[in-house]
């Protein structure tokens, strides 16, 4: 070898764009490999050495193990067998996960599965393993080093590894230190560009040379040879609480097998006692896992994850009744997933059925086994890893060892650097970082806002996400803390402020050191749907300052509220996803993205958020339900009098909220699982629009729907599309098309209210409200005594004389009803006004955010009055408020000549009104009604208050 190929770049790209660890060796036996390997690394001079670490490959041989399922079944007795330890004798439920880094291994010449001592997995030992050898690379192109400053062998000193705790990493205290060298440039500890606080006794990680690996690696080898058949891989043990499911997905990768557990005495569709929200079976679990771990798996010949399925407590039957059952798991379980769309994962064929407290038991020696055959069957099995990562590898396992959980990437790039010749650009890096990330040994997501930081040490996360999700059994027993985890646990729904809270407690601050490094880890939960942010997917989005927690959300919508939702006051629409399952989470970014705009329904004093359904107040008197069913997302929107009375403007205003924010949603995940982005909503779901039909939803095809004036159901009833096609209304449209008909017989029936008068009001015009008002059978001297008294506003002169035309009706025992409406003005040639009765003005959706759905400040009311900025509307502003026409009249009479006093009246009994019917009087809901009543400098002065462009 020669001296001169030494500057030639590892990483590399071929003119397929392909790099040393992107091309798998062919799979290895792991026979005759230890003797080779000594061989070569005796015989290599220090400089052969040297190119062997800056231009060599060696064989990767991961491998992770995941058990999961219910609690109390024996995963974590069966983790026990696994690595070697004792096995617990009584249950202690796991609080979020435990991973066993490396206790795990395969003997790639035996083919066995055996445990292993800790610190069997590190770096060194994996190198060992894979037969490192020399592949020669070509530069890449315009690539070059970066000099690095000064003179290397002049600041060099002997390194001294100090003695501090770790944390579940790797350890390697004991490791022979006799050629580590480390800048001498005065920076003893760790320094985060966020003044991270850094753990006692650390210091900078010792920069690994080619003469100080070439020593390690010869120290291993004099300690025994037999660690270099065995590929040392991990064990993951998922607690089985439903508050950990969705923490759960931060640490599922799809490499390795999964290994469903359930309690064979109980089987399949026993209701489990330990899940107090009851209706949870080991089925639904299972159902949950098999959907975490595959729903963004690609259909390809790679049939990477697998997942197994093991029954325990075997022990409680004979040996007939253990096959009989075993026969029966297996046909209930290709019952549930042979019809899945990525079976071949499944492998339900063959249920392992355990005493999981039995290390000698062979349906668990069979499962190794199988274990270790699917281990040999991966595609990354003996891939190809570049040597001149190792030193990098090494200083991050050094500093996990020394404590350290995060670390910034600007501060790892400068570790990086120290390498000299082996320092990797920051494009490599990257490449590093991502592929030990796949694997599960660190954190690193490459999106804008995550990757300045790096997890060193992935067990920190379970740390963290301990702090609000967790099981009722490990809350403290009073106190602040104990207060917001019950708040959280009864809505779900969690303020940042109360987040950090949680994280300000001692078991925390030494992880969570800073706001900056808070805030990071906020976007990683974030990122990874455990934290949901109500937001509506626009360019113009900004942060929230509270979130939803879909995991502690476990309670089912109840039947009461189910049967809102009947056959004539409802209209549905429905998006059925392709080629997909729809994931945990999605259904709670969907409620985030309408909760931005309608705020969550209280009932009993609780938010109306269940598992996979919410309810929200649309308006007074609308409700708009959002349900997930199997492969449907279904939204409902309820009237509380008829379906024929919901606002074409409000169904469309929702429709396009809801599909603007799920085809953003699916295309975010189809991106982080590096599928093509689609362009088209139409190529990630299909949409159906319908109604009630016999208390079932009954749905067309809305492209059927919009060619079509009726469709008979499987009921064999005749559905109107008229009323559903108001989820796709033309907004813009301000005039009836030449083949109108007008309201249908149902609408002309029922009764306007107060909104249907200003809409009525706003389309007549005080020009032909005089002849209107006669042809409503009023008198002429009604029309003067009204314009007496409200002259000075033609709006709430119009509705005050509508009020009146109601009341007098009314009170000759008559219905108000829209036909009589519709009479009179076709008695004026004007009854197409009626078609306009139905419209409203949602415009002000698209400045709609979470932020907004807070009561308004009092000061706030004040201004409003004080600064005189709404204006003559008392009458108009009323109504849009939602105030009865009662409380309107009552503060007129309270209040004569007193327009200011008036107001102020007005926007306190709505602030602070308590009637059933009322919805939340939020910020968002005084912007529109002002919007509606003309008042621009009120909402200009509102709009500024509350930050909102």
């Amino acid at each position: 070898m020669s001296g001169r190929t030494r500057r030639c770049h590892p990483l590399v790209t071929t003119h397929q764009g392909k790099t040393p660890y992107d091309l798998a060796a062919k799979r290895k036996e792991g026979a005759e490999m230890s003797d080779p390997i000594l061989t070569k690394l005796r015989q290599l001079n220090r400089n052969d050495f040297q190119d062997l670490v800056a231009l060599g490959t060696f064989s990767s041989y991961e491998n992770r193990v995941f058990l999961a399922g219910p609690c109390n079944i024996g995963k974590s007795s069966l983790a026990s067998i696994l690595i070697g330890e004792e096995i617990p004798k009584t249950w202690i439920s796991t609080d979020g996960l435990i991973i066993h880094f490396g206790r795990n291994g395969i003997d790639l010449q035996q083919r066995k599965m055996i445990p292993l001592k800790k610190g069997s997995g590190d770096v060194l030992t994996k190198l060992l393993l894979g037969n490192p050898e020399l592949k020669k690379q070509p530069s890449l192109q315009g690539e070059s080093k970066e000099k690095i400053p000064g003179d290397p062998k002049s600041e060099i000193k002997e390194y001294k590894f100090s003695s501090s705790n770790t944390d579940g990493g790797p350890s390697n205290k004991k490791r022979r230190i006799t050629s580590r060298q480390t800048s001498s440039g005065g920076q003893g500890q760790l320094s985060h560009q966020s003044n991270q606080e850094t753990p006692k006794d650390f210091h900078e990680p010792p920069i690994h040379t080619a003469h100080s690996i070439q020593d390690d690696l010869l120290e291993k080898i004099k300690k025994g040879t037999n660690i270099m058949n065995i590929a040392p891989s991990d064990l993951v043990d998922f607690g089985g609480q439903k508050s950990f499911d969705m923490t759960h997905q931060l640490f599922i990768q799809h490499r390795g097998t999964f290994i469903l557990m359930f309690d064979g005495r109980k089987g399949l569709y026993t209701v489990l006692t330990e899940y107090p929200q009851g209706d949870v079976t080991a089925a639904s679990i299972l159902e949950h896992w098999i959907n975490s771990v595959l729903t963004y798996c690609n259909k390809t010949e790679d049939k990477m994850p697998r997942i197994l399925f093991a029954a325990t407590h075997s022990d409680s039957f004979s040996e007939d009744e253990k096959r009989i059952l075993a026969l029966k798991f297996n046909e209930e379980l290709r019952e549930m997933f042979s019809s899945h769309k990525l079976h071949e994962h499944i492998m339900y064929d063959n249920v392992f059925f355990m005493n999981a407290t039995d290390a000698a038991d062979q349906d668990i020696e069979r499962m190794k086994d199988t274990l270790v055959d699917i281990a040999f069957q991966q595609s990354t099995w003996g891939q190809q890893m570049p040597i001149v990562w190792v030193p990098l590898d090494l200083q991050i396992s050094d500093m996990r060892a020394d404590g350290v959980k995060l670390i910034t990437k600007e501060r790892l790039l400068e570790i990086n650097k120290s390498n000299n010749e082996f320092a990797l650009n920051e494009r490599r890096v990257d490449d590093f970082l991502l592929v030990q990330h796949s694997i599960g040994k660190l954190l690193y997501f490459d999106e804008p806002a995550l990757r300045d930081f790096i997890v060193i040490q992935p067990t920190a996360m379970v740390n963290i996400l301990r702090a609000f999700i967790t099981d009722i059994m490990f809350w403290p027993e009073k106190g602040p803390v104990r207060n917001i985890l019950e708040h959280l646990s009864s809505t779900g729904v969690l303020k940042k402020t109360d987040l950090f809270t949680l994280w300000s407690q001692p078991a925390f601050k030494e992880i969570l050191t800073d706001v900056k490094t808070k805030e990071y880890v906020v976007q990683v939960l974030l990122h990874l749907d455990i934290l949901i942010e109500p937001k509506r997917y626009t360019e113009k989005d900004t942060a929230a300052d509270l979130f939803l927690v879909p995991c502690i959300v476990k309670e089912k919508i109840p039947q009461k509220m189910h049967r809102n939702v009947t056959d004539d006051r409802t209209i549905c629409i429905a998006y059925h996803l392709k080629e997909t399952v729809v994931p945990s989470a999605l259904s709670f970014k969907l409620i985030g993205a309408a909760i931005s705009i309608w705020p969550l329904k209280v009932e009993d004093s609780r938010f109306c958020l269940f598992f996979q359904a919410a309810i929200m107040d649309a308006d007074k008197r609308n409700e708009l339900q959002i349900h997930v069913e199997g492969q449907r997302i279904i939204a409902y929107l309820n009237n509380d009098v008829s379906k024929q009375l919901i606002s074409p403007d409000l169904a469309t205003t929702t429709q396009e909220c809801l599909t603007l924010a799920l085809g953003r949603i699916l295309q975010f995940y189809r991106r982080c699982f590096g599928k093509q982005s689609h362009h088209l909503m139409s190529d990630l779901f299909d949409i159906e629009v319908g109604e009630i039909c016999n208390g079932k939803t009954c749905l067309i095809p809305l492209s059927e729907a919009k060619k079509k004036a009726q469709w008979r159901c499987e009921n064999g009833k005749i559905h109107e599309t008229k009323c559903p096609l108001n989820w796709v209304f033309e907004k813009n449209k301000k005039h009836c098309d030449s083949n109108c008909k007008g309201l249908e017989t149902e609408t002309l029936v029922l009764r306007p209210d107060d909104q249907h008068f200003v809409q009525l009001a706003r389309t007549i015009g005080i020009g032909d409200f005089y002849n209107f008002f006669i042809e409503l059978g009023m008198e002429k001297a009604d029309y003067d005594n009204l314009n007496f008294r409200y002259f000075s506003n033609p709006m709430d002169f119009m509705l005050m004389g509508l009020f009146e035309w109601r009341d007098k009706t009314e009170s000759d025992q008559m219905t108000a009803t829209f036909r009589k409406l519709q009479t009179a003005l076709k008695a004026i040639e004007r009854q197409h006004y009626m078609c306009q009765v139905h419209r409203e003005d949602h415009t002000l959706v698209e400045k709609a955010h979470s932020r907004l759905q807070d009561v308004p400040s009092d000061d706030v009311i004040n201004s409003l009055t004080e600064k005189k900025l709404i204006g003559d509307c008392i009458v108009h502003l009323g109504v849009e408020l939602g105030l009865s026409i009662g409380n309107i009249k009552e503060t007129m009479h309270n209040f004569p000549r007193d327009l200011n006093g008036q107001i102020h009246d007005l926007l306190t009994k709505w602030k602070n009104c308590d009637e059933t019917k009322m919805v939340k009087p939020t910020i968002y809901r005084l912007m529109v009604a002002l919007k509606r009543v003309k008042a621009a400098q009120g909402l200009n002065f509102v709009k500024k208050t509350y930050d909102v462009e």
